[in-house]
């Protein structure tokens, strides 16, 4: 079985609580107006925590060049007995299935559907490596393997009756598992830029707990004209920095000795949807999301570290994904309540004061 197959299997027993599985793709139009987000996923509460075992399917369609329809969000949720593992070294949840270099399946809420049938192909012969070296091998308490990186995907979407051809797409799969869930997340994935086709970026800011005294962790993968830069490898790492200026904007900085990067990414706010992640335990996190971001970037080099900095290159990008993870609702974003299959009428599903008792804030 290919290494890829092997990262996409299944690590549910059919028997642990206080689980999570999730296999997530993202497909993203190469003219960077449209963009898909398909996730199939597994869950089973913690003992005393309440709520049944659920297996559920999560889409979303994203064109920021429609007056109407910007966003589309909906899950489907089902008991953990539609969920089953394939021969094939795929998953299938109700009707809807992943398997080797092609997904398929629908879903319909509040009105609207999204359905899919895509095939990817290329990319790396593996999983690939964007955190740092020996992260695998700690006992954390979420899991990622990012299985299928730079694919490019072929086939249909259809949202709301219009089909869609998806040809050259960019995108990827990953594959996630674990116990709990982190409190803090940021995620940007660029994986085309207009002044070099080699170049690629991901970051993802992360901090297990939002108490005093845990640190945030950014690792930022980019790789330039075949280069591969180390500002996701300690020592480097230690020196990234990742905020969020505004609502739907992210900043980064990152250095080595010799060379250096700044940038930011924004989006569209309407292009904005958010998600309740449920912990096993029973607490939420809140996910605001869109998939048709924009980023730009400047590089800067010197031929030794007492030199001064240089700009290089200056890197723009339409096509990307850009997530923020956290305690309290992003303003003006509508959100899918966790027991909820379509995006709330309202703007949040709460005010900042409602955080759960574990102490998100």
């Amino acid at each position: 079985m290919p290494s890829s197959e092997r990262a996409n299997l299944p690590r549910w027993n059919g028997h642990q609580r206080g689980f999570f599985e999730i296999w997530f793709l993202v497909v993203l139009d190469p003219g960077g107006d449209r963009a898909w987000w398909l996730r199939y996923t597994l869950f089973t509460p913690a003992p005393g925590s309440g709520g049944e075992p659920r297996a559920t399917m999560w889409a979303a369609a994203f064109d920021c060049a429609s007056q109407d329809r910007p966003a589309v969000a909906l899950k489907a949720i089902h008991p953990a007995s539609a969920f089953s593992a394939l021969p094939s070294g795929g998953v299938r949840i109700a009707d809807s299935e992943l398997t080797p270099g092609q997904c398929h399946g629908q879903v319909a809420s509040g009105g609207h559907t999204i359905a899919w049938d895509l095939r990817f192909q290329g990319g790396h012969p593996g999983p690939v490596r964007r955190e740092p070296r020996g992260t695998a091998l700690l006992p954390l308490p979420t899991h990622v393997a990012h299985v299928h990186d730079d694919v490019t995907f072929e086939g249909t979407v259809t949202v709301d009756g219009e089909r869609i051809d998806v040809k050259g797409a960019p995108g990827l799969q990953k594959h996630l598992w674990g116990h709990r869930r982190l409190e803090e997340l940021t995620w940007l994935y660029c994986p085309r830029f207009r002044e070099d086709p080699d170049a690629r970026l991901e970051i993802m800011a992360v901090r297990a707990k939002r108490k005093r005294g845990h640190p945030q962790l950014s690792p930022i993968y980019l790789r330039t004209r075949g280069t591969e830069h180390t500002f996701h490898e300690v020592p480097n790492l230690l020196f990234t920095r990742v905020t969020s200026p505004a609502s739907g904007e992210l900043s980064f900085r990152a250095a080595s000795a010799t060379q250096a990067v700044e940038g930011r990414a924004w989006c569209d706010p309407r292009t904005l949807v958010g998600y309740a992640y449920r912990d096993p335990t029973g607490w939420d996190v809140l996910v605001a999301q869109s998939d048709v971001a924009r980023c730009e970037v400047q590089r800067f080099s010197r031929p030794h570290p007492f030199a001064a900095w240089k700009p290089t290159e200056k890197l723009t990008s339409t096509v990307g994904a850009l997530e923020f993870h956290g305690p309290a609702p992003m303003p003006g974003v509508r959100y899918i309540p966790w027991d909820g299959t379509a995006l709330e009428a309202k703007d949040a599903p709460g005010d900042a004061e409602d955080e759960p008792a574990l102490g998100m804030g």
